[in-house]
């Protein structure tokens, strides 16, 4: 009979047990399923002839180079439909009108543009730059000069004078000229140059707002998704919150049933206040985060629409470790950053286009043309030069000082010539200017070099960035399921004995992670494409319209 009592009663616990198993895995499952990624889907456009062209005409050009323009020119395989209503901020309440509220990447950068005080300085910058064209053409041009003139004597005698004849000992008498004067320069080669200094510059505005016109794309992209990553910080720390709050409660039940020790609430009771700190740190980084992008639009951003969720990134050559079992490590990781591309679309293409079209490089070189004409300039500072010259004058008068008889004069002067000047010698002045302008020509040179390398390293980095983040995103994904598998593996070995509260809450804390890092890992797979387009100066707004289509 006692026998019988003890099976009967280990029977019933290990039916109630496995009751407890199955909700908790219900609940726990319903619990990350509230964790759902959002991805997004990044496919190539083929290369097309009808391509947006920059304003300026480059030495290499995207269709030049069989494309170039692939894969960071990215459009939208599905169309995103939102599924469900955007929060206006992340503690805000749901509602239908919220989606209508937030904002999406492309009328923020319309925005910026009006309203970013950087973009405002490089558009009045480029206007002020405009101007230096009329500056040098001016000095090529006749510069004619008027001078008029009118005098009034008024004239009083001493004593003993002859003027003491006239009434009141005085007279009254004026005079009136005009001179008009025009040069014309003939040979002035010092004039040519800085007139030819004049055009360049205006050239290097229009490259320099081309730059900053791009820049505020990429500013406003990463201000953009800084943002995203500050929201999925705060949503994933509230989960994390969340699932540990069940890991607590469950770990006080089973303290209380005499099934675990404190040590299980108390561990769980540390990683709560832990998940709770990291949550007001992401809020707070959220507030600095959404300031930034104020500061482009100049107005509040209440809410900023994500990335879609039912997509994936893709890139233009499929993985080289997806159809290998048992891959080797190095010559995989070394193809997921720089994969073996078609001819026009490889490392070295984006480098030389980089080198030849980067509006940066090309303000460098027509900088060592403006450094060059400044030299010739110097030079031309010892060179003779001729002026032609003409005035016109007239000058009429009623009387003449020092004289008591009054006289009537009218006189026009008119005359033309030509003059030469011969520079001899200025004291030293012209030949220091030139050793000088000779220096600067060399510095020209060096930071236009420096400009070239820094752009090609400018695309290794973005290039890498843009392969190696899609690598990474599958492996993150890759992650992430593994590590989901895992956090309910420790959860069942939890519930039934096998593993302590500490395994979970590592498990929870390892997926929450992964999670972040995969979320960051899509939004810097996109700021490298980004980046890359414009190191190599062919980013536009259709690609920022491209990107725009997969949000939600």
């Amino acid at each position: 009979m006692t026998g019988f009592t003890f099976d009967h009663i280990g029977l019933r616990k290990l039916l109630i047990r496995f009751a407890h198993i199955v909700l908790f895995t219900g609940s726990t499952l319903g619990s990350l399923h509230a964790l759902g990624q959002t991805s997004v889907t990044v496919t190539q456009a083929a290369p097309s002839l009808t391509a947006p062209k920059n304003a300026l005409p480059m030495p290499v050009s995207t269709q030049s180079l069989t494309g170039l323009d692939l894969p960071p020119n990215m459009v939208i395989a599905k169309p995103a439909i939102p599924e469900a209503p955007v929060l206006s901020n992340i503690t805000g309440a749901k509602d239908a009108n919220v989606t209508g509220q937030a904002m999406d990447l492309i009328t923020l950068y319309q925005e910026a543009a009006f309203s970013d005080p950087v973009m405002t300085s490089a558009r009045f910058q480029y206007v002020a730059n405009q101007e230096q064209y009329w500056q040098g053409l001016s000095l090529l041009l006749p510069q004619v000069n008027a001078a008029p003139g009118w005098t009034r004597y008024y004239q009083h005698a001493a004593n003993n004078s002859s003027l003491q004849t006239y009434p009141g000992n005085g007279r009254v008498f004026g005079q009136k000229n005009y001179t008009v004067s025009l040069t014309q320069p003939l040979i002035n080669v010092a004039s040519l140059e800085l007139y030819k200094i004049g055009d360049l510059t205006t050239k290097i505005a229009d490259l320099q707002f081309y730059q900053a016109q791009q820049d505020l794309i990429i500013r406003v992209s990463q201000a953009y998704f800084d943002v995203l990553t500050s929201q999925d910080n705060v949503t994933l720390y509230k989960e994390k919150m969340a699932l540990i709050k069940q890991q607590l409660d469950q770990a006080q039940a089973k303290f209380d049933a005499g099934l675990a020790t404190i040590v299980d609430v108390n561990t769980a009771q540390a990683s709560y206040d832990l998940a709770n700190s990291q949550e007001i740190l992401a809020q707070a980084d959220l507030v600095v985060k959404r300031g930034v992008l104020e500061q482009l639009v100049g107005h509040p951003v209440p809410a900023v629409k994500p990335l879609a969720k039912n997509a994936q990134l893709e890139g233009v050559a499929k993985d080289p470790r997806t159809t290998l079992k048992n891959p080797v490590p190095s010559p995989a990781v070394a193809d997921s950053v720089n994969p073996k591309l078609p001819a026009g679309q490889t490392l070295d293409d984006w480098i030389h286009q980089a080198e030849n079209a980067n509006f940066n490089v090309l303000a460098g070189k027509l900088n060592v043309n403006v450094a060059e004409a400044t030299y010739r300039g110097a030079l031309a500072a010892n060179y003779p030069t001729l002026n032609l010259g003409a005035t016109a004058g007239y000058n009429t008068n009623n009387g003449s000082t020092y004289s008591t008889q009054p006289s009537q004069t009218n006189i026009y002067n008119n005359t033309v010539g030509l003059t030469l000047n011969i520079p001899i010698y200025s004291g030293g002045y012209n030949s220091s200017v030139i050793r000088q302008d000779a220096a600067l020509l060399d510095k020209a040179k060096s930071d236009y070099d420096n400009l070239r390398r820094t752009a090609a390293q400018n695309v290794r980095q973005a290039f890498t960035g843009f392969y190696g983040g899609l690598a990474s995103v599958k492996a993150y994904e890759a992650a992430e399921k593994s590590g989901t598998s895992a956090l309910q593996s420790s959860q069942l070995g939890f519930e039934v004995g096998t593993l302590i509260n500490l395994d979970v809450l590592v498990a929870l804390d390892s997926l929450i992670t992964t999670r972040a890092q995969l979320t960051q890992a899509r939004y810097s797979t996109l700021l490298n494409a980004i980046k890359l387009k414009s190191t190599a100066g062919t980013l536009s707004d259709e690609d920022l319209m491209a990107i725009n289509t997969l949000l939600r």
